[in-house]
């Protein structure tokens, strides 16, 4: 199954089925979702995204 919404918008059922492709996306970071927190490797699966400072 694919993501086809934002992050912020999946409700329990959706991230039971999506677990796997959600773990792909948060497992390395790099934007913040400035109204959720949330966290995703891209920015499309949030609703405010936010760059994350790179790391050191």
């Amino acid at each position: 199954m694919k993501i086809k919404k934002t992050l912020c918008e999946l409700n329990k059922k959706e991230i039971k089925e999506l677990e796997q492709e959600i773990i792909k996306l948060v497992k390395i970071p790099k934007f913040l979702c400035e109204k959720c927190v949330r966290v995703s490797a891209d920015k499309k699966y949030l609703c405010k995204p936010h760059k994350l400072p790179a790391e050191n």
